[in-house]
């Protein structure tokens, strides 16, 4: 549970990653000077929605002609002439916090040792002489530094942003430094900032030490310990409100006067306390770890050298989950590209919320690993562009409920992007949203969570129904179509993005849609002509069935691929993370296999979260030696020193996607109905781990779930139920075993290796 290193960071993709889901920082560990910057969650360009015009009436129904007849390039010049939008706008980066020690030798000698504790969430550097500590407090909203020395010193104490117009303030005799200043209005195409717009932003900082002087930039403390509290707040207030610029200074002076008040030890047990309770929820032991106390970045380039590492895997799940606690909670916003932590102006896309598979990955383990609540964000995006994709749904499509597209962003923009229309003109990433909020249901299947999920997952199959339309053979289907950044050949050989019913787009529907119909049941709700339309749909998608190559086919008409190893799978979103093909399909699931091992021999899985992707599919395939060669691809050829994703350039989904996709392989729980456990037990199980345990998983149904395995044979399973209704029966099936048991509330029940009963419980259970 420990990431640890012999030197400091040389730059931001080696320094380590604190955050509590608002305010974030990458702590680079210096010998002399610790570099800390700087993030808080609401600060992006812009100051609110922007409007972008409807296309005009008819272009919709010209292009569904062009279709009609084949014409896919020319569809395509069509919708990216009237069907795209505008850029998304970027998250930013705050700041730069420095303290520095000037007495000290700037290099880093024998005995340095700079560490991140993911249970605690304290970052440490120890050498010689001194020891220091980094956290950011979730409870108490501040991030804070202890620096103690064995001799009297000095530290110099400065806060720079690099935006425009800063106003930058250092008091000595208060022991404060302020920071002030706006983000741009925009970064397209370069960044703009403009006289009272845009988000505002403040910051601040106290020092605590024997005594405190005014230095060049900042402040001078001496002494002998040096403690930081560092607050910053916005003037955002909601997408659909104007930036007030009252009222974050008073927020960062209360979150400061407290922290002042608690002292560093309260404030420091807080935190832990806050990050133990959660981190401690899942154990994850996949055999002997006796790498532990050789550093990451050494063991990170063992495994590239073809080393085997149980023991970094485990670690590598743990961070997944550690950078979600870090990134998303409840009252912050969801995780974007980079999760919470950005240095640039101009980030990668825009450091953006891309809809068609990387927010979504994001998400995988929010439920699986036990962090329900770090979904809670993603559900309040959710909720957000349910109100404001309505009006694009009606005036973009003439249709009913509400739209999202391939981008949104701080203001929830639902329109299109602009650019290519194989990313711009695909108006389901709604849909792909509102299943997260079902999901969140079937893991923990209480009336409340429905019921507050129900109108954003209700408008997304509205859209859908209305979307839809007659095929000349009388089935449903979606014209026009994209499948997420892929590209197809026409007859001419031109790369055409837009077809006809992409195996994503039907998928997508017949989830949301099934989705929608069986909650109207379960709340009971008296709409009996959506109910009709909902089954009218779901009786006539169809499912896309195997192409010419016995492959899974990515649209229809099955054209040949303009990429052949392309780093999308959307043709697969049906195996995972749908829940479409049932493991008695097999048609279905022996296309999906083809359709994967063609991506992967033509190069697929080039970008971090395409591998982390390709390696969930292989778990949904039962396929474990395939499995731990995609996580360990990810390990060895998509991941930075300090353990985080590289697409190249960083981005956080491959973190998420990996960590989902080995807890996938541990437990499978996707196949039952609402209400109802269905769990396959080791499905996946790499042989490289024959060895091990997983404790607190949680499973679709309303249960908690602990493993153990030896000689790659199941030793015991423990089940407890924290939801759900214990009258209705569980189905757990190991290889050729199966049984069904009922799991009492507040209870645990423990079965062996034949899935029956044992006498006592050797595992600890989970507490937390």
């Amino acid at each position: 549970m420990i990431l640890h290193y012999r030197h400091p960071a040389d730059d931001w993709n080696r320094a380590l990653p604190l955050g509590n889901g608002h305010l974030g920082a990458m702590v680079w560990g210096g010998a002399r000077t610790e570099r800390l910057d700087l993030n808080e969650g609401t600060l992006w360009s812009g100051d609110g929605p922007l409007h972008v015009d409807a296309p005009p009436p008819g272009a919709l129904d010209r292009a569904r002609e062009l279709l009609r007849l084949g014409r896919w390039h020319d569809a395509q010049a069509l919708m990216e002439t009237h069907f795209t939008g505008r850029s998304p706008e970027a998250y930013q980066p705050l700041g730069t916090l420095t303290v520095e020690r000037p007495n000290r030798p700037s290099g880093a000698g024998d005995g340095y040792r700079r560490a991140l504790n993911l249970t605690s969430g304290v970052h440490t550097v120890t050498q010689p002489g001194e020891r220091r500590e980094v956290f950011v407090s979730h409870p108490d909203r501040v991030l804070v530094l202890r620096w103690e020395a064995d001799e009297d010193t000095v530290w110099r104490v400065a806060l720079t942003s690099p935006h425009a117009d800063l106003s930058r303030v250092w008091d000595a005799g208060r022991g404060e430094v302020t920071l002030e200043g706006r983000g741009p209005l925009t970064v397209h195409p370069q960044p703009t900032y403009a006289p009272g717009r845009g988000v505002a932003f403040h910051a601040a900082l106290r020092v605590m030490g024997d005594r405190i002087t005014s230095g060049q930039e900042g402040l001078c403390v001496h002494g002998r310990t040096l403690t930081v509290y560092v607050a910053a707040s916005t003037s955002f207030r909601a997408w659909n409100l104007p930036p007030d610029d009252s009222g974050a200074a008073d927020r960062c002076a209360a979150w400061l006067d407290r922290a002042q008040a608690l002292g560093y030890d309260s404030l420091r047990a807080q935190h832990v306390a806050d990050m133990t309770a959660r981190m401690a929820r899942v154990h994850l032991d996949l055999g002997p770890d006796d790498r532990v106390d050789t550093p990451t970045d050494e063991r990170l380039r063992a495994v590239r050298a073809g080393a085997s590492d149980p023991g970094l895997h485990a670690l590598h799940v743990q961070y997944g989950r550690y950078l979600l606690l870090g990134s998303s909670r409840p009252g912050g916003q969801p995780a974007n590209l980079q999760g919470l932590w950005n240095p640039h102006v101009q980030p990668p896309w825009c450091s953006d919320y891309t809809l068609n598979i990387n927010t979504p990955m994001n998400y995988w383990p929010a439920e699986v690993a036990a962090l329900p609540e770090c979904a809670l964000p993603l559900h309040a995006l959710t909720a957000d562009l349910s109100v404001a994709g309505q009006d694009v749904a009606r005036e973009w499509y003439g249709a009913g409920g509400w739209v999202a597209h391939h981008n949104t962003d701080l203001w929830r923009m639902a329109t299109p992007t602009d650019g290519s229309a194989n990313w711009a003109c695909w108006p389901l990433g709604g849909v792909w949203l509102a299943l997260h909020g079902w999901e969140a249901y079937l893991f923990r299947p209480e009336r409340a969570v429905l019921e507050r999920i129900w109108p954003a997952l209700s408008g997304a199959a509205r859209f859908a129904l209305d979307w839809l339309v007659t095929q000349p053979d009388g089935t449903l289907g979606t014209a026009p179509s994209t499948s997420p950044e892929n590209t197809f050949l026409d007859g001419q050989g031109r790369g055409c993005a837009v077809g006809v019913s992409s195996s994503l787009d039907l998928d997508l529907i017949r989830e949301v849609c099934g989705a929608a119909r069986q909650a109207l049941d379960i709340l009971g709700l008296a709409d009996e002509a959506f109910r009709v339309q909902l089954d009218d749909a779901l009786s006539h998608l169809p499912r896309p069935a195997p192409g010419r190559s016995g492959a899974r086919r990515e649209w229809t008409h099955d054209p040949p691929p303009a990429e052949l190893g392309h780093r999308h799978l959307s043709h697969l979103y049906a195996l995972f993370p749908g829940a479409l093909v049932p493991e008695n399909d097999h048609v279905t699931r022996e296309a999906c296999r083809v359709a994967l091992e063609d991506r992967l021999s033509h190069g697929s899985g080039h970008t971090g979260w395409s591998a982390a992707w390709i390696a969930a599919l292989h778990a949904r395939l039962g396929d474990g030696a395939s499995l731990h060669t995609a996580l360990t691809r990810v390990l060895s050829q998509s991941t930075h020193d300090n353990l985080l994703g590289d697409h190249p350039p960083f981005q956080i989904d491959a973190n998420f996607g990996a960590a989902a996709a080995l807890l996938e392989g541990l437990l499978h729980s996707h196949l039952g109905g609402p209400g109802r456990a269905w769990l396959r037990l080791l499905p996946a199980l790499p042989p490289a781990w024959p060895d091990g345990a997983v404790r607190g998983l949680r499973a679709r149904g309303g249960l908690k779930v602990d493993l153990a395995w030896r000689g790659g044979q199941l030793a015991q399973v423990t089940l407890r139920r924290s939801s759900g209704d214990p009258a209705q029966p569980t189905d757990l099936h190991y290889r050729d075993q199966h049984t069904r048991i009922l799991v009492p509330s507040g209870q645990s029940l423990t079965l062996g290796p034949a899935l029956t009963p044992l006498p006592s419980d050797p595992l600890p259970l989970e507490t937390a």
